[in-house]
């Protein structure tokens, strides 16, 4: 998506301050693809919206986005820091036996810091890295050939190494940092 897209997108689903959904105003009023997109997604939304049935929002959901809101912005724990909790985010499948959780996206840098958590007996499909991507152990065993990494391990993947297919014995629980 480029940075286009994503500003025609954050515009149209309200996500934008006050401040940016001016400028967007006004840079769409200078950029007719802007405006293009923006009544494009605009339209595709709004059949969205009408066919949408209304739903009640579940009780708790409205705690967790002030909690969300508060961390975000540094109203809770320490000021201008972020803290995702080990029972928040969710788990999402990457591969077989393979999930990920995400724990911060810097849309500015295009970075993301994520956990994944290998079952025992898990493979990493084989890849290649376009940026550097980094790596901690924290739990358990990473093979890729003949390196094995191990808790307290840190790789780092440089742009244009190739990993082959990765593996672990007994599972394993990495944290890693790469481009968005």
């Amino acid at each position: 998506m480029t940075e286009k897209d994503q500003r025609a997108s954050d515009y149209v689903l309200g996500t934008q301050t006050d401040a940016e959904r001016d400028a967007t105003r006004r840079a769409a009023a200078a950029d007719p693809a802007l405006a293009c997109e923006i009544q494009t997604l605009e339209t595709q939304m709004s059949a969205l919206l009408l066919d949408a049935p209304e739903v009640e929002p579940p009780p708790h959901l409205f705690e967790r986005i002030k909690a969300a809101i508060a961390a975000e912005t540094g109203q809770a724990g320490v000021p201008g820091s972020i803290t995702v909790r080990a029972s928040e985010g969710r788990w999402e499948s990457v591969c077989a036996g393979i999930e990920r959780k995400l724990l911060w996206h810097d849309r500015v840098k295009k970075r993301v810091t994520f956990l994944i958590r290998a079952q025992a007996g898990a493979e990493f499909p084989a890849h290649q890295h376009d940026e550097d991507e980094e790596a901690y152990v924290l739990s358990g065993d990473l093979s890729f050939d003949d390196l094995i990494l191990n808790a307290g391990d840190y790789h780092l993947a440089r742009p244009g190494a190739r990993h082959p297919v990765g593996r672990t014995r007994m599972g394993c629980t990495l944290l890693v940092t790469t481009a968005a």
